[in-house]
């Protein structure tokens, strides 16, 4: 079953942001480069501010492959020490309409 969770977060300065930037490149490429299986990932830039949202959907909640990844862990890291509040908490979000995708 297909789980999707959803973090939103603000980091505390546009340095911090830009390293948050910086490291999502870095995920998405690892992950274009591995394509592992089982996993989706989006994020958005709010404005282009400081502000940031994600929706991160596992096949299975119980084996997820961004772990095994060094760029996708190393984001984490990042967002943690970027954003206010440490990292953000994943709540699941479902999906109630859709058009054009």
């Amino acid at each position: 079953m297909t789980t999707r969770r959803a973090i939103e977060f603000e980091t505390a300065t546009d340095e911090a942001a830009a390293r948050v930037v910086a490291a999502l490149d870095e995920a998405f490429t690892a992950l274009a480069r591995e394509r592992p299986t089982g996993v989706g990932l989006e994020y958005w830039r709010l404005g282009g501010g400081r502000r940031f949202l994600a929706v991160i959907e596992l096949a299975d909640d119980q084996k997820n492959p961004l772990l095994g990844l060094e760029a996708t862990r190393v984001l984490q890291t990042v967002i943690g020490g970027a954003a206010v509040g440490g990292y953000p908490t994943p709540v699941p979000v479902d999906q109630v309409g859709t058009y054009g995708r």
